[in-house]
């Protein structure tokens, strides 16, 4: 059967009239979007380069610290330098925070939480957040070697307990290593 031959018909598109201003301004903001994103993601691979670069300068610091703090001990003439300020100086890098406040108690006997974040930051304490107090508190409420009494901690542990000042552990990488040495890869 033959076709007719009929004009087709257009579907007319409805004729949007949209202004240069309004389609300049989303086009100004979705340019900022875009380099707002890429600073977002500069500056987040920079924060992270730098948080693993502390990470290694920590682990570095605190064992130079202990293999020096170690080989004056077995050396008869040392150097005469008043080392205990040298060591006061850093005796908190790379400690658990728990320990480091272990530490503190059993020398003071009672401290506030000022005075134990005073005397953290003297001995280089690296806090994770800007809640340092919280995290003093935190850290504290776990532990059986003090007790809140008031506004103060107070020591309860054992008069000559020895402290063992325990390296705070890494935070566990999230691109699957952490899998891989487990697994023993």
């Amino acid at each position: 059967m033959p076709k007719e031959n009929t004009p087709a018909r257009k579907e007319s598109a409805p004729h949007h009239h949209i202004s240069v201003e309004a389609n300049a301004y989303l086009d100004g903001l979705f340019q900022e979007l875009r380099r707002q994103k890429a600073q977002y993601l500069e500056l987040t691979q920079a924060l992270h380069s730098i948080e693993a670069r502390i990470e290694l300068a920590e682990k570095t610091l605190s064992l130079t610290r202990d293999h020096l703090s170690m080989t004056i001990s077995q050396t008869d003439h040392a150097t005469p330098r008043d080392w205990s300020r040298v060591f006061q100086d850093i005796r908190f890098v790379g400690v658990r925070l728990a320990d480091a406040c272990m530490a503190l108690l059993q020398e003071q006997k009672k401290m506030t939480p000022e005075e134990l974040l005073g005397a953290l930051n003297e001995g280089m304490f690296r806090f994770r957040t800007n809640s340092p107090q919280r995290e003093i508190h935190a850290a504290m409420l776990r532990q059986s070697f003090a007790k809140k009494s008031g506004e103060q901690w107070v020591w309860i542990g054992k008069t000559g307990q020895q402290i063992s000042m325990r390296l705070r552990s890494a935070a566990k990488p999230t691109n699957g290593l952490a899998s891989q040495e487990t697994s023993g890869e």
